[in-house]
């Protein structure tokens, strides 16, 4: 399963990408969801820790563009360091 997101990552936004996660992990998926983040143009803080908790959760953060790129890294970063810690 693939969520393609487009456009802002911010407020009522990151709650809807929210019920959709929780819709998906409540169905159990077989296959790790892929959140294609190639099309966003901004993400506010709400939604980096969502994708923080759904990294975590085994989402697989796609991004193109420097600055979505240095975000998922800053995400992946920061949830293997609680693994860790």
């Amino acid at each position: 399963m693939t969520f393609e997101l487009e456009g802002k990552l911010a407020g009522p936004w990151v709650k809807e990408l929210n019920l959709c996660w929780r819709s998906a992990v409540d169905t159990q998926q077989i296959y790790p969801v892929r959140v294609d983040l190639s099309s966003v143009t901004f993400i506010d803080a709400e939604g980096k820790d969502l994708l923080g908790r759904m990294y975590g959760e085994g989402a697989r953060l796609v991004a193109t563009g420097c600055l979505n790129k240095c975000i998922v890294e800053g995400i992946m970063q920061s949830e293997e360091k609680k693994v860790e810690g």
